[in-house]
């Protein structure tokens, strides 16, 4: 790796002041330019896919457990706050809940919560993207398989709102107030529910079978609460941010959308490039294990380490025209994550934007953002999505010309 300089010699980069909300293409090439690892104001950030991949790649130098030692969770949220060996027992143990196999099994049910959303707003000939489907169906499917009360779902977005927008992206000060209050509240409901749903006998949901599980290497109650705590925040926002940040793109991009209308064949590959270009993480935190050294910079231990995968994801030397969208590009990204704490949920997401985007584009081909309306996510904060979408549309689906 290149040696760009010893600390000190090129001031640090405050990630969390650059237009991220309103233009990530600019965000992003920001912190591109400055090499293949960059000073940032809490630490190093890794830029370039090959720096990321390194790190994600290397528990055993970047670690996971103690980058969120401080986000707020009053237990240890499982699997992503452990280091292997640990962490390799839980993914024993969660993985074959995420199969594919696993996963297309519920793709009826997906596909028709799809139709249903996409069918409710089909004929008013606007909506907002957002609430009325990049929010509901993402929510309802991970309520539904982890048998919590549909009637919840409003409590529990309030909370995991309130938790990932109030809690720091970058460093490892302790979370403010109001994510700590948000974070009490919901581990005190967690606590409720799992105690009711034990006094319950049979259910297929996630909960219930890991409930019923009576092996010697089951989850502990404090290790149930604690993958409940962060599937809560996982499992309820990044989809709904996938997919409205998909959706913002589609609203100004009269060829794309024509491919997928033309030929609704190549929607897997348009989510990988749409996952590539604007994923809903910018940076996942790592905090050094001990001294190193990364593309020449020194890190000391108990730095923390902001992998900016969606950077790298624009790595001119993994993809040409990084900044261009192809549907047709191929190319594998770090949307998802690498090495052993890749996303358990990732073949989940995929299908839920699958089926979304498949029944959007049958029922409302043709469609645009509405007057005046410039999208921009929210900024600073844990994720990046688009916060709002109000789309137009024919009031009778008409196939572009």
């Amino acid at each position: 790796m290149t040696d760009h300089g010893e600390p000190g010699v090129e001031r640090p980069l405050s990630i969390e002041a650059l237009p991220v909300g309103e233009d990530r293409d600019t965000a992003y090439a920001r912190i591109r330019e400055r090499g293949p690892v960059t000073r940032v104001t809490t630490g190093v950030a890794a830029v370039s896919r090959d720096t990321a991949e390194y790190v994600l790649r290397h528990p055993e130098l970047f670690s996971s457990k103690r980058a969120y030692e401080s986000a707020g969770s009053p237990v240890p949220m499982l699997p992503i706050a452990f280091d292997p060996p640990e962490h390799t027992r839980y993914r024993r143990l969660l993985q074959p809940h995420f199969s594919p196999r696993r996963i297309r099994a519920m793709e009826p049910e997906i596909r028709a919560l799809a139709a249903r959303l996409v069918g409710e707003v089909a004929d008013a000939g606007r909506c907002d993207f957002v609430s009325s489907i990049a929010v509901p169906l993402p929510a309802q499917v991970f309520l539904t398989m982890f048998g919590l009360p549909l009637a919840d779902r409003d409590r529990l977005i309030a909370w995991k709102d309130a938790i990932l927008s109030s809690a720091p992206e970058f460093g490892a000060e302790a979370p403010s107030e109001a994510a700590a209050t948000a974070a009490r509240e919901l581990f005190g409901y967690l606590v409720e529910h799992i105690a009711a749903r034990r006094t319950e006998s049979g259910g297929t949901d996630l909960l219930a079978v890991l409930l019923a599980d009576t092996g010697d290497d089951r989850l502990t109650e404090h290790e149930l609460l604690g993958m409940c705590f962060q599937f809560v925040l996982a499992g309820l926002d990044t989809v709904t941010d996938a997919l409205s940040n998909a959706f913002a793109i589609l609203a100004t991009r009269p060829d794309l959308r024509r491919q997928l209308v033309d030929d609704p064949g190549i929607v897997p590959d348009a989510i990988e490039e749409l996952l590539r270009i604007d994923g809903p993480i910018l940076t996942l935190p790592r905090v050094a294990v001990e001294d190193v050294h990364l593309d020449g910079h020194r890190v000391t231990a108990g730095s923390a380490v902001h992998v900016a995968v969606a950077v790298a994801d624009r790595d001119p030397a993994e993809h040409p025209e990084p900044d261009t969208i192809d549907f047709h590009r191929r190319q594998p990204h770090l949307a998802f994550g690498i090495g052993p704490h890749f996303c358990l949920g990732a073949h989940l997401a995929r299908l839920e934007m699958k089926t979304v985007l498949e029944e959007w584009h049958r029922r409302i081909p043709t469609y645009e953002l509405a007057e005046g309306v410039r999208p921009a996510a929210l900024w600073p904060a844990g994720l990046v999505g688009v916060a709002g979408l109000p789309l137009v549309y024919p009031t009778e689906p008409r196939r572009q010309a």
